[in-house]
């Protein structure tokens, strides 16, 4: 499964929006942040599809 990941910058708060499939995950302080943070979230996701597939 391809998860689509998006970051956006919102100038009022300046926190980064983190998107995954479009959906708001979370805020974080840094694009960085942001970035590590949607990697971690989309290699979980991808682990738990690859142990369901297994079981």
């Amino acid at each position: 499964m391809m998860y689509k990941k998006k970051i956006v910058y919102d100038p009022e708060t300046r926190d980064f929006a983190m998107f995954l499939n479009e959906e708001l995950i979370g805020f974080a302080r840094t694009y960085r942040e942001a970035e590590a943070t949607l990697d971690q979230l989309v290699f979980e996701l991808l682990n738990m599809q690859y142990f369901r597939d297994a079981a």
